[in-house]
């Protein structure tokens, strides 16, 4: 005999009861419904458009947290990593970054043939492949062929790096506030260490850069604009910092109106550019932190009519 409705609504709410569920009663109007289910709609829909590198990428990230809190267990691995919905690809991956930073990231290190990984980590050709293109995509390992080939640790790039950080920030559509808010504690954060950091060779590296901008013009690009706040991020010697500065910046151009104006108005910025960024290096060599970072805020203040 069929359910009635009530009898369906009652066997729906004991199952979910039962898988750890609470079911709620809500009446709203008929206009609201229709708009929740809009807004669902709207919801699954960029739930689908997250790419399959994103996804598989926090996966990754999962794993490696995993690795460092240390678990030595391969039941209790197996168990958080089922929990986590990773691979045994993904689990793979996450046991080689581990061996990788214990050994201090030696680039170039051969880690195995295959023949000796598959051994090793006790996993099929099909599994350690798929961790292999996992690796070599994230610059982290990469297969050398020929004899006395195999699997050896990789140079992360940088630019790539900064590249997929800055994607995913646009997909999360960071705006103009936004950005010069974070540059502006990311540049004090930086001009702070480079005070405290800077040597003899830092010092003739910045007198370098000030001296490489005096011939620069409204045609000038990002990139020798930008050079400057790039150097600062190697002076200071913290490679996080070096790189979230970095995309900050790449950000920052992205949403720059600079390229767009009058070759009369991109001339009158450089200039102020340049006038800013040789204060900021006279400030920096005389380890007058204040007036550096006084210097910093001024022209990021700057920008701010420039971003949209």
């Amino acid at each position: 005999m069929p359910k009635t409705t009530a009898e369906r609504v009652a066997s729906f709410r004991a199952r979910k009861k039962s898988q750890g569920f609470t079911t709620v009663t809500l009446l709203i109007p008929t206009e609201d419904a229709e708009l929740f289910v809009e807004l669902a709609a709207q919801r699954r829909k960029q739930r689908s458009e997250l790419s399959e590198h994103d996804f598989a990428s926090r996966q990754r990230l999962a794993a490696v947290a995993l690795h460092a809190r240390g678990s030595s267990a391969d039941g209790a691995q197996a168990v958080n990593a089922h929990r986590a919905g990773m691979s045994q690809a993904e689990v793979l991956v996450g046991e080689v970054m581990k061996r990788i930073y214990e050994l201090g990231w030696p680039v170039g290190m051969p880690l195995g043939s295959q023949t000796d990984l598959m051994q090793e980590y006790k996993v099929s050709r099909a599994v350690l492949r798929q961790a292999i293109r996992l690796l070599e995509h994230d610059s982290i390992a990469t297969v050398q062929r020929g004899a006395g080939g195999g699997l050896v640790v990789a140079r992360p790039d940088l630019q790539a790096t900064i590249r997929a950080i800055k994607v995913y920030l646009e997909y999360a559509k960071i705006g103009p506030s936004e950005i010069l808010a974070t540059r502006q504690t990311l540049e004090a954060a930086t001009v702070s260490l480079v005070v405290a950091r800077l040597d003899l060779e830092g010092e003739q590296r910045l007198r370098d850069q000030i001296a490489a901008e005096e011939g620069l013009d409204g045609r000038a690009g990002a990139d020798e604009l930008l050079k400057f706040h790039f150097l600062l991020g190697e002076l200071c010697g913290d490679a996080a910092l070096r790189l979230f500065a970095s995309v900050v910046l790449q950000l920052a151009d992205s949403h720059s109106t600079f390229h767009s104006r009058s070759l009369h108005d991109r001339n009158a910025v450089v200039e102020r550019i340049k006038r800013l960024h040789a204060r900021i290096a006279d400030a920096l060599i005389a380890r007058d932190k204040e007036a550096a970072l006084a210097l910093m805020e001024h022209y990021i203040g700057g920008i701010k009519a420039w971003l949209t």
